[in-house]
């Protein structure tokens, strides 16, 4: 019984090395998202004191705010579903925690798994935007006033559908465990 034990152990070993490591590559993408929420809001208070003072507005800050919105939302998705603080009502899903606790987990499952299909269409669907972006070298901005390459954001979007789908999966797996074992056995 104690060999078994420690060959389980042994064996969990590469999934638990590799669990950290991405959870090290959330949490980076994560403070990154943060980091730059913070940057925008220095650049967008300035720009706002510049119209205002000087009337003379940062050139090129709505176009940084529109790419750095959806970058950050990309950044951030997989850490915000890690730590359970994705928005989604929960009204029955705590009804069925009280009454059927199994059940509750096999539904929560189901919702991760459907998660992780929506970022794989994402990433799908997303995939052609950047190879676009990235061939024809695609700016947005006026050009001989402020420029910025568009690509970079359509990279981190993919980034982003990939580090969501592999979160939407570990969580599926864990619900999914949890429906079957049952909570006598966590």
């Amino acid at each position: 019984m104690t060999k078994l034990n420690i060959e389980d152990t042994e064996n969990e070993r590469p999934a638990r090395h590799l669990r950290f490591h991405y959870d090290s590559i959330t949490s980076v993408m994560n403070s990154i998202g943060t980091a730059w929420v913070f940057v925008l809001l220095v650049i967008i208070n300035l720009d706002i004191g510049g119209r205002a003072l000087f009337n003379h507005p940062i050139r090129g800050v709505p176009e940084i705010v529109s790419l750095s919105i959806v970058a950050c939302v990309f950044l951030q998705i997989a850490h915000t579903l890690k730590v359970g603080r994705l928005t989604r009502s929960e009204i029955l899903l705590n009804w069925l925690a009280k009454r059927y606790p199994r059940v509750q987990h096999l539904l929560n499952g189901c919702y991760h798994v459907v998660g992780a299909t929506l970022m794989i269409i994402l990433f799908t669907a997303s995939l052609p935007l950047f190879k676009k972006a990235w061939r024809l070298d695609v700016y947005v901005g006026a050009e001989g006033d402020f420029m910025a390459p568009v690509w970079p954001v359509k990279l981190i979007i993919l980034i982003g559908c990939i580090a969501a789908s592999i979160q939407f999966l570990l969580t599926a797996m864990h619900e999914f465990r949890f429906a079957l074992k049952g909570p006598a056995h966590d």
